[in-house]
């Protein structure tokens, strides 16, 4: 009888045992979904991590190759390095959108199309900087500035999530505009919102790191009309002040995942989301939304409409598709930007999806299509 009462003490312990490992491992991520705790409202504008300055002699020994300058345009954004940029010190936090476009790609040659679209929108800003970005140089900025997602990053499953998670760094610690490279810019960003009557906050410079007040503001497209689809908010394009807080939303959001698939139980089954569903469009929507319900005054987000950023969805009807998708055999940019009357819309850009990662990896039937200047 004593036997059996211990046998049935020690039955209840494990199965009390297994029940909190259960509890510790599953409790954390219920309703959440993609890092959407609230939680995530009281993060810091500042990672501590994220030094103050950043001396010139500390600079990192990386390549500073770049595309070659186009010799028959010299009306165009000026190239810089991410070494050289890398090398400043993120010295003032200003209300506006500073003048840095940001594009990357896994290497410093672009395929022909994405040549011809980048200079569209270095053209329209010929007195900004252009940067931009190779896979290398995005690990170089994780370690030097974010030294604390390193092994979020490195851990991410592909290429395209790194690519669509550094981004948010260029944006959270430089601001600027980011276009995808399969982007062609139709006018000036800084003109073409004020055309549109879409207010900023006043430029003023303050050091790096300062936590006075200041409003920040970060710009996002709307794709489509229908709020509730998921792809609505691509991450194809946006502008921001730098120092926006919302951009450590998709680092919290990166890391958590990680996290999540490394925990005992979920290791048995876990599989990575989609890029899309990570770091990309589908998780920008919802960090968007999850930041908006933290309510934010001095930092605000505005979505533009359809007609601004993206006035071709590619969730759309064929026979807007045929000359619109960059993917499709019967693609014309000319006959694609009349269809859409983008002149009428004061369109300040347009994407045409090339789709050059395709799951995981990469689409070579894609980067064959937008490698070739027709």
């Amino acid at each position: 009888m004593l036997v059996f009462q211990r046998l049935r003490r020690l039955y209840i312990l494990a199965i009390t045992l297994l029940f909190c490992i259960i509890f510790i491992q599953f409790i954390p991520y219920f309703g959440t979904g993609l890092g959407t705790s609230p939680l995530t409202c009281r993060l810091s504008a500042t990672p501590p991590h994220i030094p103050s300055s950043h001396a010139s002699n500390n600079c990192p020994l990386l390549s500073t190759s770049r595309p070659q300058a186009d010799s028959s345009d010299t009306k165009l954004a000026s190239a810089l390095s991410p070494a050289e940029l890398l090398c400043r010190s993120p010295k003032s936090l200003q209300g506006g959108i500073p003048k840095l476009l940001h594009q990357s790609w896994k290497s410093t040659e672009l395929p022909a199309k994405f040549k011809k679209w980048s200079n569209t929108c270095r053209r329209q800003h010929p007195d900004w900087e252009w940067v931009l970005w190779t896979d290398e140089d995005n690990l170089q900025l994780v370690k030097q500035y974010f030294p604390w997602l390193e092994d979020t990053f490195l851990s991410l499953p592909g290429n395209i999530y790194r690519a669509d998670l550094a981004r948010n760094l260029y944006m959270y610690l430089f601001g600027g505009v980011y276009a995808d490279l399969d982007t062609e810019c139709l006018r000036p960003t800084l003109s073409g919102l004020a055309s549109q009557n879409i207010s900023l906050p006043d430029q003023h410079s303050k050091t790096f790191g300062d936590e006075a007040s200041m409003a920040r503001v970060a710009l996002f497209g709307r794709m489509g009309s229908d709020p509730t689809f998921d792809h609505s908010i691509p991450n194809a394009w946006m502008a921001a002040s730098a120092g926006h807080p919302f951009f450590l939303f998709p680092m919290s959001s990166a890391q958590a995942e990680i996290q999540k698939s490394r925990r005992i139980l979920h290791s048995w089954w876990y599989d990575y989301p989609s890029a899309e569903q990570l770091t990309g469009p589908i998780a920008l929507r919802k960090n968007v939304k999850q930041y908006e319900s933290c309510g934010d005054a001095a930092n605000t987000i505005i979505v533009l409409p359809d007609s601004m950023v993206y006035p071709f969805n590619w969730n759309t009807e064929e026979d807007v598709r045929s000359p619109c998708s960059a993917e499709k055999e019967t693609f014309n940019e000319t006959q694609c930007k009349n269809v859409l009357g983008v002149d009428l819309k004061g369109s300040i850009s347009i994407t045409y999806w090339s789709h050059t990662h395709r799951g995981k990896g990469s689409d070579m039937e894609n980067i064959e299509r937008i490698s070739q200047d027709k």
